[in-house]
This record gives structure tokens, sequence and C-alpha cells, in this order.
């Protein structure tokens, strides 16, 4: 995992410490992927696999394991989606690619004002002034009170969830020393974008952790950007 990743991710890696086997089995199925051909179809399917794999062991250990407390996440509960989600390039690209194929050119330019808005809100702060103005910034994704891309959202929201609705609600205004969540979850996705990243590090391809307002408007300002990040250009501005 690159330093910049590990940086990023440091509050949740005191809890939940990466497991270096998994991490490693995702950065082989990276670089698997691209020994047929560095395609467009390759550079996708690096991020599409490691989401379709979160899900499955999450879903797997927690079948076999009962979770002592439930989970108590539902459909229209959505104070998650205020955090300030960082994703991997290859994660960005399955997302903007999703957007592309799925939303009519009227949502496409709707889209673009919630990310205008959400960039100018955090242009010259830092990740603690930021924080503290999140119940402003819902995701540009959040349509609704649902995820209008549930399907291809990134791994970190495949990770969130909370054991007590009201902390939820009260997180979101005032950040609390103590919220209570189930490490596996965190464990899993973060040893998947280390995999991910360290996979992609060593294609060449660009790597470290995304904004992903920004991002998304890298991707839909491109002209060929799936195709240009697996050649190893570089798609999108760093935070």
């Amino acid at each position: 995992m690159s330093e910049d990743i590990l940086s990023i991710y440091r509050h949740w890696l005191q809890w939940c410490p990466i497991n270096e086997d998994l991490a490693a089995r995702q950065k082989e199925a990276v670089v698997e992927s691209a020994r047929a051909g560095r395609t467009g179809k390759s550079a996708l399917e690096m991020a599409y696999s490691a989401l379709v794999l979160a899900d499955h062991l999450i879903s797997a250990f927690e079948w076999a394991n009962p979770l002592p407390q439930p989970i108590v996440c539902q459909a229209g509960c959505h104070v998650c989606c205020f955090n300030q989600v960082e994703l991997t390039p290859a994660e960005a690209l399955v997302l903007g690619d999703y957007v592309d194929r799925y939303f009519p050119p009227g949502e496409k330019t709707r889209l673009l004002a919630r990310i205008t808005r959400n960039l100018k809100l955090k242009a010259g702060k830092d990740k603690k002034e930021i924080a503290a103005i999140r119940h402003k910034l819902p995701c540009p994704f959040l349509r609704a009170k649902k995820c209008s891309v549930y399907p291809v959202r990134p791994l970190l929201c495949r990770a969130m969830h909370s054991l007590n609705a009201d902390h939820c609600r009260q997180e979101i205004i005032s950040p609390m020393s103590h919220f209570e969540f189930y490490s596996h979850r965190y464990e899993m996705v973060l040893s998947l974008i280390a995999g991910l990243d360290a996979g992609c590090r060593a294609l060449g391809c660009q790597f470290r952790a995304l904004d992903l307002a920004r991002a998304v408007r890298d991707f839909l300002q491109a002209e060929s950007p799936v195709e240009d990040w697996i050649q190893g250009k570089n798609v999108f501005s760093q935070m």
C-alpha cells in the first residue's frame, strides 16, 4: 500500500490492520488481468472484481459468524453519504464508466453542478476543516436519500455501517471520539484497496487515493479516460 494511501486511512488502520495475504492476492489479480492485453475492458475489470469480492467476503464472513449486535443500516438511511469518500483511480474508472453509460445527459449536467458545489465548498480547506462542514457536503451521487451508483459504489462505501442510528445522526454534526463498528468489514476493504493500489503501481498505472468528486469530474471531462489510464497516463488530478 502506498504511503499516501496509508496516511489517508491511518485513522482506520489503528483498529483494522491490513490482511497482507488478501492484499497480495488482490495485487496479483490486478496484474493478471492485464497480461492478456491493456484494454479498456481489463482496466474496468481490475476494480470491478475487487468490488464483487468485497461484497462476497463480507457476506460470507457474516453468514458464518453471526454478529452479536445487528447492523442498523437500511434503505433511506444516508448519513454515511456525507463522508468525503476517497477511492483509487481504478475505482474511479468504474464509477465514471457507469455514469457515462447509464446517466442521461440532463442528469450528467446536474451531477457536474453538484460536484462543482462540493469542490468549491472544500477549496482551500484541510481535512479537519472539511470534516467540520461535511453536513453541507452530501455525496454528489446521493439522490432522494439513495445512492444513484449503488452497484459500483467505492470499496470504502461497502465497509461503512453502523450499530446505532442515533450515533450516526450525531456524528454528522459533531464527530464522536468513540464510534461502534465491526472491524472485519474495514479490514477486508482496506486490504483490497491496498492490493488494488499496489497492483496498479506495479503496472505503471496512476495510483494513490483520489477525492471522489474531483475524480468523477476529471473522468467526465476527459476524452478517453479508461484507455489513457491503462496505458499509463495520468487521468486524475491528485488531492
